[in-house]
């Protein structure tokens, strides 16, 4: 494997915003040019680089740039790809898009399907805490860190109530799979205003957030089960396999077989709670 990944649960009063801390190491081989496509799962990641190498981002498909000491990955509907030209590692930080919003203050469609540093849109307390994440060694030690500085941060950011936040977290528990009218209902605001709200805070529709949470539940599936496309496609409600395939095509750019056939080339970070 050329690619050795780490994972811990934050504490529980965070459970609702982050959805994992990990601690990643890329190009473990030290390829020359080693590159992989990150698929969406509706999450932010927070990207603390541990060491002086860093990864490659492509912009608009079109340039590449160098990421940030400390990156912010917005919430992608595409696939994007990085390139590590030496051994690059890194701590994480995955939030659900309400987990941005409430920890630190910040509507997350302002990066949608972009990055930028961290600095620049959390402040420079992130970068001092950045910087006490990097001195650490032990990642049990930066995951504690990391709970105290988000805990901190979400008692003086969270809202009283956040209609937002119930749809998000509605349909992540649901894998995105209950009926569209049904899920909206369960909101005490008129759908149209949770509309409004959600895409003007999030920059993404709650279908499309539903289709995401979908596809992070064809992810869990494909890691413990081989690809029978059939039933899956039952169980998640579509309308045949021929549906469950286009609309994974959309979201991933290749059909649930072919990655199969070239998992290494993928990077798969699923954002289910």
């Amino acid at each position: 494997m050329n690619v050795q990944f780490t994972e811990r649960r934050p504490a529980f009063p965070l459970m609702s915003y982050v959805q994992t801390y990990w601690q990643g190491d890329f190009n473990t081989s030290n390829e020359e040019k080693f590159s992989q496509s990150v698929l969406p799962n509706g999450c932010v990641e927070i990207i603390i680089h541990l060491t002086s190498d860093h990864c490659a981002l492509s912009e608009n498909g079109k340039t590449w740039n160098v990421s940030p000491e400390f990156t912010l990955l917005g919430v992608y509907d595409k696939p994007y790809d990085v390139v590590f030209d030496q051994n690059v590692k890194v701590f994480g930080i995955r939030l659900f898009p309400d987990g941005m919003a409430n920890i630190f203050g910040v509507p997350p469609k302002l990066i949608m399907s972009s990055f930028e540093n961290v600095n620049d849109v959390f402040g420079d307390d992130f970068r001092v805490f950045s910087s006490k994440i990097r001195d650490l060694k032990d990642f049990d030690d930066q995951v504690a860190l990391a709970n105290q500085f988000i805990g901190k941060k979400l008692s003086n950011n969270i809202k009283s109530y956040d209609y937002t936040h119930l749809a998000m977290e509605l349909i992540r528990k649901t894998n995105g799979l209950e009926n569209y009218n049904d899920l909206v209902n369960q909101v005490p605001i008129s759908q149209r205003q949770l509309q409004r709200e959600f895409k003007n805070l999030y920059g993404i529709s709650i279908r499309d957030y539903m289709r995401l949470a979908r596809l992070n539940a064809i992810h869990e599936y494909m890691q413990n089960n081989a690809a029978k496309l059939t039933a899956l496609s039952y169980d998640l409600n579509f309308t045949d396999q021929s549906h469950l395939i286009k609309e994974y095509k959309t979201f991933s750019g290749v059909t649930p077989k072919a990655l199969l056939k070239n998992r290494g080339a993928y990077i798969i970070n699923t954002g289910s709670e």
